[in-house]
């Protein structure tokens, strides 16, 4: 199986999803001992096979075939069977189940489904029987991150949730799953207990519900469930230090470019100011040049060869001027030689810029290291002086008893 960010797949997820997983079937594993559970939309079968440890037998179903018979090869234990089906018509007879579990489950369907899901649940639970369902808790989950699960159709917040399921169960008993991040001072080999207050469930990214007819009867210990992985920590420090380092240089490349392409919209502006300047001229010349032809056609027979040698004048200056443009050109690339390489200087004067930052710090930490060293210097002078007054007094005192003696 490939993994597509819809299904969990134990084999190729890691870090914090896989723990919310397993910290989810161990929750519930905690309820199994001896029940006949049912595994709704278990996905490739590694929840189910962790509550079929406790359980007198578990049944894992899925919508899709491919994935039933994944689990039936992978995982084969006693008591534990997978069936293909939908959630919305479960292929269960009325009061079959001690207790069903769906974690993860109802976000991913329409209303109608959700609805309809719900009261299979009901029928196929004996009237005792439980329900153990997760979900996301839209307030964590969605927006306070501002983020969107292509996979999920509709989320619930709390009171949602609580409302949604109370349509089919009197008892809602709401539990919270959150990550969270923390230090650790532990000595080689010991077993610290780790006690994290609880939070209320809006402040949870994961809501697990229980829902029954009546209160059970159960005590669940929600502190041995806690686990840490700090390759989670480490990971996202990583991650979050290659960002900032993309972004900085991409900031620097953004800066860099909108410098050279203000430099070019200014030089292209100074040469469309130059070329409009030509055009005037040109207009005007050739304003001259109709009113010389008005005045100077009476003698055109007389200027006819004259004009001939303008035209022979006029072929040899447009050889000269394509001469000029191939000059022009050969101008306009060492130009553009001439930019690259002041773009290189700008590179190798931010670099000693930064190396001038760094020596600039380096000297003011030698100047605190140095004004430490006087201010040493100075209490030790004093410390002298002090042992100087003090040998002073005590070769006075010595000479007034070899005085007194004598």
């Amino acid at each position: 199986m490939n993994y597509t960010g819809e299904r969990f797949l134990p084999d190729e997820c890691q870090g914090e999803i896989s723990i919310e997983h397993y910290q989810r079937y161990q929750f519930a594993g905690c309820l199994a001992r001896g029940k006949t559970i049912l595994d709704a939309a278990c996905g490739e079968g590694y929840g189910s096979s962790l509550l079929a440890r406790e359980a007198s037998a578990v049944v894992g179903l899925d919508i899709d075939p491919a994935v039933i018979e994944n689990a039936r090869q992978k995982y084969r234990q006693p008591g534990l069977s997978f069936l293909t089906g939908s959630i919305a018509s479960l292929p269960f007879k009325d009061n079959s189940f001690d207790m069903a579990v769906s974690f993860e489950t109802i976000e991913h369907v329409d209303i109608p489904t959700q609805e309809a899901f719900l009261t299979e649940i009901k029928r196929v639970l004996k009237p005792e029987g439980m329900l153990v369902m997760s979900t996301p808790n839209r307030a964590v989950y969605t927006d306070l991150v501002s983020g969107t699960n292509h996979f999920h159709i509709r989320e619930f917040y709390v009171r949602e949730y609580e409302e949604f399921l109370g349509k089919a169960f009197k008892k809602i008993r709401i539990f919270g799953q959150f990550p969270d991040l923390g230090y650790f001072i532990t000595e080689e080999g010991s077993r610290e207990a780790v006690l994290h207050e609880g939070k209320p469930p809006e402040q949870c990214r994961y809501l697990i519900a229980l829902c029954s007819e009546a209160e059970p009867d159960i005590c669940i210990d929600a502190s041995r469930l806690t686990r840490f992985d700090d390759s989670m920590y480490y990971s996202l420090n990583t991650a979050v230090h290659r960002l900032e380092s993309t972004v900085l240089k991409t900031r620097a490349e953004a800066e860099s470019f909108q410098a050279r392409q203000e430099q070019s919209i200014a030089e292209l502006k100074n040469l469309a100011a130059s070329l409009e300047q030509d055009i005037v001229n040109q207009k005007q010349y050739a304003q001259h040049l109709e009113r010389d032809l008005a005045g100077q056609r009476e003698y055109i027979p007389h200027l006819e060869q004259d004009i001939q040698t303008q035209k022979d004048y006029i072929c040899h200056l447009e050889q000269d001027l394509n001469t000029q443009k191939e000059y022009i050109c050969h101008l306009e690339q060492d130009l553009n030689t001439q930019k690259e390489y002041i773009c290189h200087l700008e590179q190798d004067i931010k670099t000693q810029k930064e190396y001038i930052l760094r020596l600039e710090q380096d000297g003011a930490e030698y100047r605190s290291y140095i004004a430490h060293l006087e201010k040493d210097l100075s209490d030790q002078k004093q410390y002298t002086a002090h042992l100087e007054q003090d040998i002073k007094i005590q070769t006075e005192y010595i000479q007034k008893f070899e005085n007194r003696s004598t």
